[in-house]
């Protein structure tokens, strides 16, 4: 018996040893499944700008949280995109989150190049059927914003709008925006132009001179949707104006950009790339592969968003603002998300002014 006692402790304790080895390499990640995925996000030099900082930090706040590995690699230019893009491919990165419109040509190249590896964009939607591209419904979010235009200047009869190229998503801005206008004026017409830039700050500047003599006294509203930076053009022109005391005011874009320091920026469309990221990643960690194609995000999501209605303004001008203005535009948030008004999704050629 004694002898029985003694065979079954050192059978035990063999057992006992041969599970800790176990419980090297590999088998340590057993208890988090996520710990040997690499995740890289590609975006232009983030800095400031809340546009790519929304990703990064709900980025590197999914890292913390499911203890997977991340890096964020910045890129100055369309070649840096290239090489670093293709630099993540080679050294491993099992998801590649590329954030803005660039993203879309270098990551359809690679993912035909590197089928091991998955890839995600924001705000674009990428060529390639491999990539998961997650856009922004622009049009709902610029109906609400023309609902609230509308009744912020119900004697106007013009409104004015740049974008910045003739194509498919300024024209979503576009349309959106005019159809919240015509819900409420539906008599308004619309003064548009295109800065044929996404930088240039001086072509906006030069495109509201234009737009604004063409509005005459019958209109004090341009909306830009440019580019996040490139606005800035419009922003300036409107101070200028403002200080002379003949007002013309405009709106934000991709972030809350209303400031005290120029009260003619009314209110503004925001992308929240925060949510953006966790739909990806997530989707990703759910078995290490995404589901391809495009997935379109919202005012229901509170993805796309107007300021004002969905979050309050870093500043109110609140001559123009009024309560009035900002229950509009929350009711016609809401009827959206009720499904009494519906914005088809249209082309250019199918809609006239």
């Amino acid at each position: 018996m004694k002898k029985f006692i003694i065979l079954l402790i050192s059978a035990m304790m063999v057992l006992s040893l041969a599970a800790c080895g176990d419980k090297t390499g590999k088998e340590d990640n057993n208890d988090n499944p996520y710990a040997d995925y690499k995740v890289a996000m590609i975006s232009d030099t983030v800095g400031t700008d809340q546009f790519i900082l929304q990703a990064k930090n709900r980025l590197e706040a999914l890292a913390a949280e499911y203890g997977f590995h991340h890096t964020i690699i910045e890129c100055s230019n369309t070649d840096d995109w290239q090489q670093k893009s293709r630099n993540a491919c080679e050294a491993g990165y099992d998801l590649i989150v590329g954030v803005g419109w660039v993203a879309a040509a270098p990551l359809s190249q690679l993912a035909d190049e590197f089928p091991d590896v998955e890839f995600g964009v924001i705000d674009t939607v990428a060529a390639n059927e491999r990539i998961m591209s997650i856009n922004f419904n622009t049009t709902d979010g610029c109906y609400v914003l023309g609902v609230m235009i509308a009744t912020a200047f119900p004697d106007d009869t013009v409104f004015g709008y740049i974008g910045n190229f003739q194509q498919q998503s300024n024209f979503e801005y576009k349309y959106g925006f005019m159809e919240g206008v015509k819900s409420v004026n539906p008599d308004a017409k619309f003064i548009t132009a295109y800065a044929d830039t996404y930088s240039d700050t001086q072509a906006t500047y030069n495109k509201a001179v234009e737009v604004a003599a063409a509005l005459g006294d019958n209109g004090h509203f341009i909306m830009g949707s440019v580019a996040n930076s490139a606005n800035a053009g419009i922003y300036q022109y409107a101070l200028e104006r403002g200080e002379t005391g003949n007002k013309i005011y405009t709106s934000g874009l991709s972030v809350d950009q209303t400031t005290a320091d120029n009260p003619y920026i009314l209110t503004g469309l925001t992308k929240n790339t925060a949510i953006a990221m966790e739909t990806i990643v997530k989707d990703f960690l759910e078995d290490g592969k995404i589901t391809p194609g495009k997935t379109t995000l919202g005012v229901n999501e509170d993805a796309f968003c107007v300021v004002g209605v969905n979050f309050e303004a870093n500043y109110l001008n609140a001559e123009i603002m009024t309560k009035e203005v900002i229950d509009a535009g929350k009711k016609a948030a809401q009827d959206l998300k009720d499904g009494k008004v519906e914005l088809p999704y249209v082309m250019e050629d199918d809609y006239k002014e």
